[in-house]
C-alpha cells in the first residue's frame, strides 16, 4: 500500500510540475517561431538587397513593382475613403498579397518597440490563425510603407496563451519611439496619443489627411477585452 501511494504522489508531482511548466513551455516555442518568422523576413530583405542593382534579375524588378503597389493600394484606401472597410470581415481577409509579386511570405514585415520589449512579425490579415501567431495587420487599412495620408492599423492579442503579445501598449508614453520594418526600410514612429474604444468604433482607425500614421490595437482592458486600447504614432522618418 505504502508503495502504491509513493508511486501516486511522484506521479501527482510530475503532473504539478508539468502543469506549471507549461506556459514556460508555449512560450519558448511561440518565440521560436516568432524569431523564425523574423529571420525569414530579413533574408527576403537580404535577397532583395543583393538583386537591386541587377536589371537582368526579375526579383529585383517584381519587388519594385511591389512597392509601387503598395504606395498606389495606400493612395486608393485614402481616395475611396476607405470603402472597404465594413466589419470585422474586413480586418482579416486582405486584398493585398505579397504572392502576386512573387514573394512566397504572408508576412508584410515585423514590428519592434524597444521600450516594452516588443519584437513581432507582422501577419498580412487580422485573422484568428495568423494573431495565433504574432502581430497582424489590419486589412482594408494602409500598407506598412508610410508615406502621407496614411494610417497602418496593427492588431495584437493582449495575452495569448499565457504569452503577453501587446499586453504592455497601455505603458507606452508620448514620445516612445516604434519600429516598422517593411522589405525596404524601417519607418520609425514617435507615439502621439493613446484612446479606449468600442470594438465597432471603428471611425478611431481610419486615415487621418494629412498624416503619416500607425496605430496599433489590442484587447482592454485585461482580462475582461470588451474595448480596445488604441496607440497612435506619428512618422518621424526612417532608417
Amino acid at each position: 500500500m505504502r508503495k502504491r501511494i509513493n508511486l501516486i504522489a511522484i506521479v501527482l508531482l510530475i503532473v504539478g510540475i508539468g502543469f506549471l511548466a507549461y506556459p514556460n513551455v508555449l512560450k519558448v516555442i511561440f518565440d521560436r517561431q516568432a524569431t523564425q518568422a523574423v529571420d525569414q523576413f530579413e533574408q527576403l530583405r537580404a535577397d532583395e538587397s543583393r538583386t537591386e542593382h541587377t536589371i537582368s534579375n526579375c526579383d529585383s524588378i517584381l519587388y519594385a513593382e511591389l512597392r509601387k503597389a503598395m504606395f498606389d493600394y495606400n493612395e486608393k484606401l485614402y481616395v475611396t475613403g476607405q470603402s472597404g472597410l465594413i466589419d470585422q470581415l474586413s480586418y482579416e481577409e486582405p486584398d493585398f498579397h505579397l504572392s502576386d509579386y512573387g514573394i512566397d511570405s504572408k508576412i508584410l514585415g515585423y514590428i519592434s518597440i524597444p521600450s516594452i520589449d516588443v519584437k513581432l512579425p507582422i501577419y498580412n490579415g487580422a485573422s484568428e490563425k495568423n494573431m495565433a501567431k504574432g502581430a497582424a495587420y489590419l486589412a482594408n487599412t494602409s500598407l506598412p510603407v508610410g508615406g502621407n495620408n496614411t494610417n497602418c492599423v496593427i492588431a495584437a492579442h493582449t495575452r495569448y496563451n499565457g504569452i503577453y503579445l501587446f499586453k504592455k501598449i497601455t505603458e507606452l508614453k508620448p514620445g516612445d519611439e516604434i519600429y516598422i520594418t517593411n522589405l525596404w526600410e524601417t519607418l520609425v514612429y514617435k507615439v502621439s496619443e493613446t484612446k479606449v474604444i468600442d470594438p465597432m468604433d471603428s471611425q478611431n482607425i481610419y486615415i487621418k489627411e494629412g498624416r503619416s500614421l500607425v496605430t496599433l490595437s489590442t484587447c482592454h482592458p485585461f482580462p475582461k477585452n470588451d474595448q480596445r486600447y488604441l496607440v497612435y504614432a506619428e512618422s518621424v522618418g526612417s532608417n
